[in-house]
């Protein structure tokens, strides 16, 4: 609970990786489903997985308005707060990376056999 509290500088840098890589394989696997079931569920799936990444974001800046949140008392402050920026920025990267992937259902009606 320590974490959601006072955040995590390295949460954005584990979220968004994650999402991403969630959402690429997802991807891949589900797109001929989706095809035959006339379903949407690439774009529903890729806006959550993007709030996932988001999420990560959030604990890198509640850890950087926190000072760091150090886990580990051996690190220094601008340390901290440096994995704490690269961490909101690689979050939002990713969860745009991951909106512009799955906004490629929308361009598609039909799917080609």
């Amino acid at each position: 609970m320590r974490a959601l509290r006072m955040g995590t500088s390295w949460g954005g840098l584990l979220s968004g990786p994650l999402a991403w890589a969630i959402s690429t394989q997802l991807n891949y696997a589900l797109v001929p489903w989706q095809c035959n079931r006339q379903v949407q569920v690439v774009l529903p799936l890729a806006l959550v997985l993007a709030v996932l990444s988001l999420a990560g974001g959030a604990l890198s800046w509640r850890a950087k308005q926190q000072g760091g949140a150090a886990f580990k008392p051996e690190r220094t402050r601008s340390t901290e707060q440096f994995v704490a920026d690269l961490g909101m920025i690689a979050a939002l990267l990713f969860a745009l990376v991951i909106v512009m992937q799955g906004s490629a259902a929308l361009i598609l009606d039909e799917c080609l056999r």
